[in-house]
């Protein structure tokens, strides 16, 4: 066995065992051998360091450990706190590919190409008479994916550079369509651009911080969801682009009171201790304040060290009761008066009481925005620009 294929067939026991419980398909593990990893890939930089690499047939010998490591690699951008282009990790993507249910001759729409390997797969599991368009926003990154898949002859897969948010009209209406970058909204082309009983596998982000990915089969009236799983992935950019980065404190302007009126304070864990596992502690309790408190915020702390990363916490800010209670550091703080602090309480207890579910927990209905819609006992209704999302929690 050569040394490529050898760190293939590691790769692909890894993502096997990643999801033991449901396997990698025969489809999807015939279409990872026939597109190897590695030549997708011709500059990328780890997390935390700052050098980029260049990879030449001369080279290749020595990156084939790390394209082959199950992890996530950059390919556009320097600032790690916000990064536009990835090849994602991939016993992920096989995963995402079973998830899509592709098969011969579709017709599928990809929201960025990145490095191109995605579409590539795709394109090996829809075959000679399906085809792949791929739309990715960074000129460059669309670029060097192109080449790379003109230089395989798979004619069956187009880069379009452009804005993936618009979908991609001149192939339209498609079977399957795919997002490799997390967004708030679901844009309305896509409403007329998936066919009925398509299926759509979306990478959701929220003003609680993390990514759920869902699959979602379009219904007449609405896109529902099927299926669920957390996830992480970069943000889309262009006209769908929001931000929903955590502020600091600092910028509120009622704080310069605020912070000298403390009311309030207790240990408060969240489960565990310590700021390492803070996010991943509390993002249940995140995501449920994000979709059934409207005054749910984010916030940070801007780290000084270039080594570091910036801490986020939360809280509830009740301008009008002039209430702020704060979850950090181990700590519920209250400032102001304790309102805000009893409604977050209040809100904790209700969801211990449904089971302290998570993102993944709910099942999800979009629908346009101008469907007049009313959320029911055991339903949240969170309207964004272009859509709506119905929760609620699985029976």
């Amino acid at each position: 066995m050569s040394l490529i294929k050898s760190y293939q067939q590691q790769l692909l026991d890894q993502a096997q065992y990643a999801y033991r419980h449901t396997p990698i398909s025969a489809a999807t593990q015939q279409a990872y051998w026939a597109v190897p990893r590695h030549l997708f890939v011709q500059r990328y930089r780890e997390w935390g360091v700052r050098k980029w690499h260049e990879i030449r047939p001369e080279n290749l010998k020595e990156h084939l450990a790390t394209l082959y490591q199950d992890r996530p690699l950059i390919l556009f951008g320097d600032d790690d706190d916000c990064i536009p282009s990835t090849i994602s990790v991939p016993s992920f993507v096989l995963r995402m590919l079973d998830m899509l249910q592709l098969r011969p001759g579709q017709s599928v729409f990809e929201l960025g190409a990145g490095s191109g390997w995605n579409a590539a797969l795709m394109g090996q599991l829809v075959g000679p008479t399906g085809h792949v368009s791929s739309v990715e926003i960074i000129p460059e990154i669309a670029q060097a994916a192109a080449s790379t898949i003109a230089s395989l002859n798979q004619n069956n897969v187009s880069i379009i550079p452009g804005d993936g948010g618009e979908g991609y009209a001149p192939r339209a209406p498609y079977d399957r369509a795919i997002f490799t970058a997390g967004s708030y909204d679901l844009p309305r082309h896509f409403y007329d651009q998936i066919r009925e009983d398509g299926l759509l596998l979306i990478v959701i982000k929220s003003e609680g911080g993390g990514d759920n990915l869902f699959l979602l089969r379009k219904k007449p009236d609405c896109f529902e969801s099927l299926d669920a799983m957390t996830c992480s992935f970069v943000q889309l950019t262009g006209k769908y682009q929001l931000d929903l980065e955590p502020t600091q404190l600092e910028a509120l302007p009622e704080w310069a009171e605020l912070q000298h009126c403390e009311v309030f304070r207790m240990p408060f864990w969240w489960g565990g201790k310590g700021k390492e596992d803070f996010q991943w502690r509390t993002s249940g309790i995140r995501f449920f304040l994000s979709v059934s408190e409207p005054i749910f915020r984010t916030y940070k702390i801007e780290v000084g060290d270039n080594h570091s990363r910036e801490e986020h916490y939360f809280g509830l800010w009740d301008q009008a009761n002039h209430s702020l209670v704060l979850a950090k550091d181990d700590l519920l703080i209250a400032y102001g008066n304790t309102v805000a602090k009893e409604v977050l309480l209040q809100k904790t207890r209700e969801w211990l009481d449904l089971g302290m579910p998570s993102a993944a927990s709910f099942k999800l209905c979009v629908y346009p925005s101008g469907v007049p819609l009313t959320a029911h006992a055991g339903q949240w209704l969170v309207k964004r620009c272009e859509s709506q999302f119905l929760w609620c929690l699985e029976n």
